[in-house]
């Protein structure tokens, strides 16, 4: 099985990796990052002859732009190996709006009809192949959270406070940030920035340099496997029992 994920940037992908490295036992295979900017791409894992691509965008409207190129990649493709078995999408639960707005664009790129009933549910992407026909291929958009506007960092803060201190932190951190934001309204006016910006805030006191690799090596420390707050609204990534 062949799996594809796309998220908006570098904090989801980390994310996406971890829980699927430390919860559902996929293997590390390697990272494709950009030479110039040293901003992470790309990391493929492998379980069981299965692999996982996780593609970060830059952004949640850069994703329709990708999800085109995968597109015509799936349409000229000539063997079966180079075809996808799942498409996965996750963004940020930030307004209506804005979600509605990512869906037109989706649509308007990959020449779909999906619906905002359609997130959080698995429904089918039909593409035409020259060599395979009528190719249709499990597709999923996932909204975290879920229940409520905000941001994958919304998720995370709540499962790395595992003490008082770190919990401490993260809140003084959302107070700064909700105030600011109260504030003023040059910056900070859509819910998910302000869940990255206390997400930021809290970790420039945890790692000060603004490397990945030191953030995913915070990240990497926690139980990922047993975590209550990973356990709920993630078996999306559970592709292996999905065969």
């Amino acid at each position: 099985m062949k799996t594809i994920i796309f998220c908006e940037g570098t904090t989801d992908l980390l994310m996406i990796q971890f829980v699927l490295q430390y919860k559902y036992d996929w293997k590390y295979q390697g990272f494709v990052e950009n030479s110039v900017s040293n901003r992470l791409l790309k990391r493929i894992l492998k379980k069981d002859g299965d692999l996982v691509e996780i593609n970060s965008c830059g952004g949640m409207m850069n994703i329709p732009n990708e999800m085109s190129k995968l597109k015509d990649k799936l349409e000229l493709a000539t063997k079966r190996d180079e075809l996808y078995d799942k498409v996965i999408v996750m963004i940020d639960h930030d307004t209506m709006t804005t979600n509605a707005e990512f869906l037109d664009k989706i649509n308007e790129k990959l020449e779909t009809d999906f619906k905002e009933y359609h997130m959080n549910t698995d429904v089918e992407w039909s593409i035409y192949n020259g060599v395979f026909g009528n190719y249709v291929v499990p597709f999923f958009i996932k909204c975290i959270p879920e229940s409520e506007t905000g941001a994958i960092e919304t998720v995370l803060l709540e499962a790395l406070g595992t003490d008082e201190l770190e919990k401490g932190l993260i809140s003084d951190s959302k107070k700064f940030i909700e105030e600011t934001a109260e504030n003023q309204n040059r910056y900070l006016q859509k819910k998910s920035r302000v869940c990255k910006a206390i997400f930021n805030t809290y970790f420039a006191i945890r790692t000060p340099e603004e490397k990945y690799d030191e953030r995913a090596r915070v990240l990497k420390a926690y139980d990922w496997r047993n975590n209550p707050v990973l356990s709920q609204g993630f078996d999306f990534l559970d592709i292996s029992a999905q065969h």
